[in-house]
């Protein structure tokens, strides 16, 4: 059975560069007869983590908004792909919210010792991360590939790699990079044959 691939499209700016790298991927994928979901995390309504730690105690987070679906979609998926870009030499701000408010796995797995995925028939899972960023510094996607590496690990998703690009800053820009479309289009397949 072919693995269902969620794709969360991490940027505030709407068809900015790495929504462009992410709708690549995914209809890369859907031409592949892959079942595909993407989701906005711009379009969400949700605050960001309130540090409580009530999540300890329950494995469940006190507040209520959109953040309870982003995590089911998360859980039903085989496959991951995070596209968010380089803000401020890290993940961007929303995406980053999103990352904290994932607090309650970590406290699933780390406090209460529960699995996050229960059925060992669904692992490994394996995740993608597509970004883009404005400067060409050696390091500019350390920080944002940590944060992301950081919640595969804790969501029991085995961080397949990056695409990355540098110096594209524009909205739209990313087209006219020589290989990146190619370059994420085969790389979300091989994601998929994992």
């Amino acid at each position: 059975m072919k693995p269902h691939i969620l794709g969360i499209a991490g940027s505030p700016r709407r068809n900015g560069n790495t929504d462009r790298l992410l709708k690549e991927a995914l209809d890369s994928l859907q031409s592949g007869g892959y079942s595909i979901e993407r989701i906005n995390v711009r379009d969400l309504q949700f605050s960001p983590c309130l540090g409580c730690n009530a999540c300890s105690k329950t494995g469940q987070c006190v507040q209520k908004d959109d953040i309870q679906y982003l995590q089911e979609r998360f859980l039903a998926a085989d496959r991951i792909i995070v596209a968010a870009p380089v803000f401020f030499m890290g993940i961007n701000a929303q995406m980053k919210a999103v990352i904290d408010r994932m607090q309650t796995f970590w406290a699933l797995k780390y406090v209460l010792k529960k699995p996050v995925i229960a059925t060992s028939e669904r692992l490994p899972r394996h995740g993608l991360f597509l970004s883009a960023s404005g400067t060409d510094f050696p390091d500019v996607f350390s920080c944002a590939e940590k944060s992301v590496r950081n919640l595969y690990h804790v969501m029991d998703v085995h961080y397949f790699g990056s695409c990355a690009y540098q110096k594209i800053d524009t909205a739209g820009e990313i087209a006219h990079h020589p290989t990146a479309f190619r370059e994420v289009r085969e790389k979300a397949l091989e994601l998929a044959l994992l």
